[in-house]
């Protein structure tokens, strides 16, 4: 209880330091989403409240019980909306992907759901992956680890009063 509210105010202080920063500069596909007109830029999902539905960068994850996860919130959007959405000239390299994302400084701690669903896209993506492109083969606790292993990656998350409830592999063309 006592990390979820330092957690809570860590976020409220990002979010409060942020919407008095003014203009800003950054890079968007590598860690700042923060070089689009004040106003225009989409906002980042809180994840720690409520009941949410996002794409996020997994950066902790861990099997068994009583676990948590580290999450890093993205504004996620396919191009060309993300280069004009973050001015970027749509002759740069970054406009040439089908998608691009923004993260955002804040590192979250959630907690998991012991019944937490994972998915993944394995070796079918024709067969497990949804409309919005994320895994839809439900797989262990052990094998999500496996496939993040050390890395970080994209992935969509559901969370319900705060607690990650379904984590899903992002299937990136």
């Amino acid at each position: 209880m006592k990390m979820r509210l330092l957690t809570l105010a860590l976020v409220l202080l990002l979010a409060a330091c942020d919407a008095g920063a003014g203009a800003r500069s950054g890079d968007p596909v590598t860690g700042d989403a923060t070089s689009a007109a004040p106003g225009a830029t989409p906002a980042y999902t809180d994840v720690s409240r409520g009941d949410t539905d996002s794409i996020v960068k997994l950066l902790s994850f861990a099997p068994g019980k009583h676990r948590a996860v580290i999450v890093k919130p993205v504004i996620y959007l396919p191009n060309p909306q993300f280069c004009a959405t973050y001015r970027i000239p749509r002759d740069d390299k970054r406009c040439s992907y089908a998608w691009g994302a923004a993260e955002s400084g804040a590192k979250i701690t959630l907690p998991r759901a012991d019944d937490a669903v994972l998915m993944l896209v394995k070796d079918d993506p024709a067969k497990c992956v949804d409309d919005s492109g994320a895994g839809t083969c439900q797989v262990s606790g052990g094998a999500f680890d496996d496939w993040l292993g050390n890395g970080e990656e994209l992935i969509r998350l559901q969370t319900r009063n705060g607690v990650a409830v379904r984590l899903a592999e992002l299937h990136l063309p």
